[in-house]
């Protein structure tokens, strides 16, 4: 019989084979992993949720990705085509093909946080062991990246109608709309000129930008009125005072329409706007999207002898639009 001799505190004594047979159980149990109970960051996915936009304007829009600096896109301009009398005489309308380039800018998101904050704090118990080495590898930092990722995708909503390369690196397209002399816009000649929209006006201002857009635009089936959070609140406001009367502007769902088109509520734009037009006419330009990119986490201490983490996002964004006169556009 094998033994297996132990010496404990001055004594000996010996175990044999029989004795772990004796003991031996054999025990069945099913698990279920909760997907909360992973703590393996993936800084990439969050990185990845907020640069596609869900719930966010511009994932409405057309998508042209795998920009590195610039592309063109052609469009064709139909709207000179005619039904006409078959004769002898051949009279065509004209087809006009055109091309317009889009150039992507390259921005980032930096910040960066101190090592020691984190030991000091409620998440210590969860960093590993030692003070000359550092993971992002536990709990606190899937809430740390998913926080980034959310104030990065809420900033581009503002970027994608309110930035200015000036301050953002980028012209959202509030700037570029207001540069462009081909958009259609409010004027005297078409309905009065643009003025701050409250519920009193709400419904004159969106009937101008119905009568000044052509026919063409508002056959689209994705023809849609893209407003501010106020213009949104006003037309809510005058839906409530007209409810008695019979005057509704919504559809069965609850949805809030404008005579059978959609309203949508862009909260990255600025008071008083509304942007007429359709879905696809908008343009989200970008690089990749994919798992390639992601934040990059940087330890500081390997390098600069800082404790200190640094988080960097690097991504490529413009907002932007293809036909300039299929665009209605109020800013006050």
């Amino acid at each position: 019989m094998k033994t297996l001799p132990i010496a404990l505190g001055g004594n000996t004594f010996e175990l044999a084979m029989s004795d772990f047979e004796k003991s031996k159980k054999e025990v069945n149990m099913g698990m279920t992993v909760d997907a909360s109970a992973n703590y393996a960051t993936n800084a990439t996915e969050y990185f990845r949720k907020a640069m596609i936009g869900e719930e966010r304007t511009r994932s409405r829009f057309r998508q042209l990705l795998g920009v590195k600096d610039r592309v063109k896109l052609g469009t064709i301009d139909a709207s000179a085509l005619n039904v006409v009398a078959g004769t002898c005489t051949f009279t065509p309308g004209t087809t006009t093909v055109k091309q317009k380039e889009y150039t992507v800018q390259a921005l980032m998101l930096p910040t960066d946080v101190c090592i020691r904050s984190l030991e000091i704090a409620f998440m210590s118990d969860q960093l590993s062991r030692g003070s000359n080495s550092f993971t992002d590898k536990f709990a606190f930092m899937d809430f740390f990246y998913d926080y980034l990722g959310s104030i990065l995708a809420e900033k581009i909503e503002y970027l994608t109608f309110t930035g200015t390369v000036g301050a953002n690196g980028v012209d959202g397209l509030e700037v570029k709309m207001t540069a462009d002399a081909n958009i259609l816009k409010p004027t005297a000649g078409n309905g009065g000129v643009a003025s701050a929209i409250t519920s009193a006006n709400v419904v004159a201002k969106l009937t101008q930008a119905r009568n000044v857009l052509p026919n063409a635009v508002k056959l689209k089936s994705d023809f849609v009125y893209i407003v501010s959070r106020n213009v949104y609140d006003a037309l809510m406001d005058d839906v409530s005072l007209n409810k008695a009367s019979g005057l509704y502007f919504g559809d069965g769902n609850g949805t809030l329409t404008f005579q059978g088109v959609e309203i949508y509520c862009a909260n990255g734009a600025s008071n008083n706007v509304i942007i007429a037009t359709y879905w696809y006419n908008l343009v989200n330009v970008q690089d990749l999207t994919d798992d390639e990119l992601g934040f990059n986490v940087v330890d500081f201490m390997k390098t600069t002898l800082d404790r200190k983490i640094g988080v960097r996002c690097d991504f490529k964004f413009q907002p932007d639009y293809s036909i300039s006169n299929e665009i209605y556009f109020h800013k006050f």
